[in-house]
């Protein structure tokens, strides 16, 4: 992967002038960038994971405004509270129960899962799919350094909190 390639993806996404805008350009772009199939941005609202955007290849929807439980997740729940990626197929032999039925319902064989980190703490999830082959480090770091992008950007676009 290129860093033009990646400079250029992130260019896309910081031309937007809304949330809304942001995350469907994020999702695109990372879709490419990792020659995904899908992408979907998740906002984590304390055990909640809400489905916000999403973009796939086929066009074919994945979840869009889906909720589901953190604690159902074990694996999700490690990439929300270390902040580390984690990646699974459902082909392994150790792949966790609820994420490989999960994988097998949406038509997917692999799962990467990225921590999209804003200052305060974990804001949201990326999650990157694909239907043959399975993700490694090299784009797990890819996908890590384009969400500490997101997280940027989604500062700045964020309202001010009222204290």
């Amino acid at each position: 992967m290129s860093d033009e390639r990646f400079d250029r993806a992130v260019a896309v996404m910081a031309a937007e002038m809304s949330i809304r805008g942001l995350l469907g350009s994020a999702c695109r772009e990372l879709v490419h960038l990792l020659d995904a199939r899908a992408c979907a941005i998740s906002r984590v609202i304390g055990d909640l994971l809400v489905s916000l955007d999403e973009h796939t290849i086929t066009g074919r929807p994945i979840g869009h405004g889906h909720e589901y439980l953190i604690s159902d997740f074990p694996l999700t729940r490690e990439v929300v509270e270390s902040g580390e990626p984690r990646w699974v197929s459902r082909l392994d032999e150790d792949a966790e129960e609820n994420e490989a039925t999960l994988l097998s319902k949406l038509g997917f064989e692999s799962l990467l899962m990225v921590c999209l980190p804003t200052s305060d703490a974990c804001w949201g999830l990326l999650e990157l799919y694909t239907e043959h082959g399975r993700f490694d480090e090299e784009r797990a770091e890819l996908a890590a350094r384009y969400a500490t992008q997101v997280g940027e950007l989604l500062e700045r676009l964020q309202p001010p909190v009222a204290p």
